[in-house]
């Protein structure tokens, strides 16, 4: 199988797996949009479109003498975006107000500004769009808006229009009053006999005259212009009361929340299980332990916030250590031990504190002792939660320090007591709490291995650091190893140096016992690129 199959296939499962905290995140952008949904305040949107017709062309606005006299930009042939920006203006929608009755105060005029927006459609046609408290507020708003701009745009025309007209008038008078006055000047040159100046006058008369009639023009061109102001103008499309409701809009506010709560759970989810130390899946303990995944129990699924492994009932441990012990039956443990007569010896280790990692080892021990081979189970975890109440109050493995080394081995034989079933020894920790007994009793665990009479099969338990020595005294003692891994309480670090602690000792992992592995974690558990070992010799139970 492809890697990248791989990592597509443990993303869908971790998805899988985290789906209460992604159906949390949509319940929760659900709700939350719900309630801003229904605490908006209703309001109405209507629109109205009007079209403008042509107004004072800025060629007749030039002919004006100063720019002082050029008023009413209303009037005026301005660029579409312009004129739309002047519609939602302040000063028009403060006229509007007044026209609807409502408060002229500033405040009012800037809540009329943020629900309204036109648009220029083409040139000259344009969309007015408001917002109301009820659908009949919002449709009176949406016409007066047009309305008030066309009332307002055409007188603007017609008073600029006036002013052009009575202002080209008043040019006209005035040139031909000057025109008359020239006439007395060019008689009296004439009877001068000054025909030079009375040419000179005469071109002059000619010129304020041409002018008077060129002005004349002008202020019938206006007059006549004055008639058709508004004429293009008009309210094509009113609103009408049938319009649409624009808050609340509960459906699309729902719809978005929830895609917001999927998208937010889907990161978390990811986020989690990218971010998370703890191994979650077959694969992950595969990975970490460099071995295949050889027995797992499937369990509820662990809150983040509870790391605390919980103890299996022991129905469940017999049975995970019955599917190991088989498991590692078809699997080679060490060669040179069984070709020198000596001992298999097993160790059962967890990465982290666990209640049923002795529980293991102790269902692994019975399965072997019921193939007929007599086992030799060794608690070399002098803290640990006691598996066998009829010898937890025994002597054991650390009452055997103050022992002569000449006498250990005799002396350890017959600390061992009967096991659950037949064929099975147990050696207890002991009852010697001193520091030295507890930091030096597993470092016995070797020597103890090594003078057991031929045939035996040991299976050891022992936590993954002993004393200053770490997992060395134990490793020692032993032809291979299985771990236990918890899931959701074991970090995969800690699990990969445990991994490399045993192999560097000599104990290589061959397996790993899953607890709680998730229904939904379908995995086989089996490293990328694993081999399995060739067997050599007959395997052990």
């Amino acid at each position: 199988m492809e890697p990248g199959t791989v990592v597509w296939r443990e993303t869908a499962q971790s998805l899988l797996r985290q789906k209460w905290l992604i159906l949390g995140c949509i319940l929760l952008g659900l709700v939350g949009a719900s309630v801003f949904a229904l605490a908006q305040t209703e309001r109405w949107t209507a629109s109205s479109q009007l079209v403008i017709g042509p107004a004072v062309p800025p060629a007749l606005v030039g002919k004006l003498p100063s720019s002082a006299d050029k008023t009413g930009p209303l009037g005026m042939d301005l660029p579409a975006e312009t004129q739309a920006r002047v519609m939602a203006s302040p000063t028009l929608l403060r006229s509007v107000a007044k026209s609807l009755g409502l408060p002229t105060t500033d405040r009012t005029v800037q809540d009329l500004a943020a629900v309204t927006r036109v648009k220029a459609v083409t040139d000259n046609a344009y969309l007015v769009t408001t917002d109301g408290p009820t659908s009949s507020e919002a449709v009176r708003r949406a016409n007066a808006i047009a309305v008030i701009y066309l009332k307002q745009r055409n007188d603007e025309a017609k008073s600029l229009l006036t002013t052009l007209a009575a202002q080209a008038q008043d040019r006209s008078k005035t040139a031909n009053q000057q025109s008359k006055s020239l006439i007395s000047q060019i008689n009296e040159a004439v009877q001068r006999d000054d025909t030079q100046t009375a040419a000179a006058l005469r071109d002059q008369r000619v010129g304020l005259a041409t002018e008077a009639r060129q002005a004349a023009d002008d202020a019938a061109a206006m007059l006549k212009a004055l008639t058709a102001v508004g004429t293009g103008s008009e309210l094509v499309t009113p609103a009408t009361t049938d319009t649409a409701t624009a808050s609340p809009m509960v459906a699309r506010d729902v719809l978005v929340g929830g895609i917001l709560g999927l998208v937010l759970g889907f990161g978390l989810a990811l986020l989690r299980s990218h971010l998370t130390p703890y191994i979650l899946t077959r694969d992950q303990a595969a990975r970490a332990a460099s071995s295949p995944v050889i027995a797992a129990s499937e369990s509820n699924r662990r809150r983040p916030w509870h790391r605390a492994a919980p103890e299996l009932p022991q129905y469940e441990i017999t049975a995970l250590g019955a599917e190991a012990s088989g498991a590692l039956a078809r699997r080679e443990l060490n060669p040179r031990a069984f070709a020198g007569g000596g001992p298999g010896a097993l160790l059962v280790v967890s990465a982290s504190p666990t209640p049923n990692s002795a529980g293991i080892a102790l269902a692994m021990a019975e399965a072997n002792a019921r193939d007929g081979r007599e086992t030799l189970l060794v608690l070399a975890d002098v803290e640990g939660t006691p598996v066998l109440e009829h010898v937890s109050g025994h002597e054991g493995l650390t009452d055997l320090v103050n022992e002569p080394a000449a006498t250990r081995a005799i002396r350890a034989r017959k600390l061992f007591r009967p096991g659950t079933v037949a064929d099975l020894y147990v050696l207890p920790p002991g009852l010697n709490h001193e520091e030295t007994a507890e930091a030096v009793g597993p470092s016995l665990v070797p020597g103890i291995v090594a003078d057991l009479p031929p045939g035996y099969s040991v299976v050891i338990h022992g936590p993954a650091a002993v004393g200053r020595h770490g997992i060395t005294p134990l490793a020692a003692a032993v032809d291979a190893s299985v771990l236990v891994v918890q899931v959701g309480h074991d970090k995969e670090m800690d699990v990969a140096r445990l991994t490399g602690a045993l192999q560097f000792a000599g104990a290589p992992v061959l397996g790993v016992v899953l607890i709680g592995a998730s229904a939904h974690d379908e995995t086989l558990g089996i490293p990328l690129n694993f081999t399995p070992a060739e067997s050599a010799a007959p395997p052990i139970r």
